[in-house]
């Protein structure tokens, strides 16, 4: 067992617990002691800092739901339970408290360990949120691609359509040609037939047999 982590803790306790310890000499007590007096000063020590990292975090991810940090809290917690070893002669995950002024890391510690519980539970949340659309909605969803999908078949149809026509009207002879294309422009056989110089009887005649040698091109 570490003696600097034992003598950590019984100063921990004659200084008053959490009052009068640092963060850092706290956790190295644990660590070296098992003891759960020792835990419950510690979770009394931390669970401030971890709410307040926790809510910071959470926030920036948009999350105000007072459950969500009350897992943080809890992650973290069960993190610390398992600081120490159970074998005798194993390391402690960390020591936290250096002989030195300003070497105790056990508040960075701390706030890192919330940080990053914090993220863990923000980014299940969202798993969640993604995993409980209600079927309703997915269903909607569904439809709405099925109209896109065959709305855009249906413009790809037409216009696959239009351009064998096209093709088709350019294959014909001149006249009867001229006649079709004057009729897609709105033009009245009348007009046509002023046009041409013939009778409307002609250009019925004309009609019925360009649209007869359509419907044969476009067959092929």
């Amino acid at each position: 067992m570490d003696e600097k982590a034992v003598e950590s803790a019984v100063a921990c306790r004659e200084s008053g617990g959490a009052a009068g310890a640092s963060i850092g000499m706290l956790l190295d007590g644990w660590q070296a002691t098992a003891d759960p007096e020792q835990l419950a000063v510690l979770v009394v020590a931390v669970r401030p800092m971890v709410e307040v990292v926790a809510t910071r975090v959470l926030r920036s991810r948009r999350i105000a739901d007072r459950s969500a940090v009350d897992d943080v809290v809890s992650l973290v917690l069960d993190h610390l339970r398992r600081l120490p070893r159970g074998l005798e002669g194993e390391r402690h995950v960390a020591l936290f408290r250096g002989d030195e002024p300003g070497t105790d890391t056990g508040a960075a510690f701390i706030r890192i360990l919330s940080r990053n519980r914090a993220l863990d539970v923000a980014r299940s949340r969202g798993r969640r949120a993604r995993r409980s659309v209600p079927f309703s909605a997915a269903i909607a969803d569904v439809r709405e691609a099925l109209v896109v999908r065959r709305a855009a078949a249906a413009l790809e149809a037409e216009a696959e359509t239009h351009d064998r026509l096209a093709a088709a009207i350019d294959r014909l002879e001149p006249q009867l040609r001229t006649v079709v294309q004057m009729l897609l422009d709105g033009k009245s056989q009348v007009v046509i037939a002023h046009v041409l110089g013939v009778c409307e009887g002609t250009v019925s005649r004309i009609r019925s047999r360009a649209l007869a040698k359509l419907r044969t091109l476009m067959e092929l």
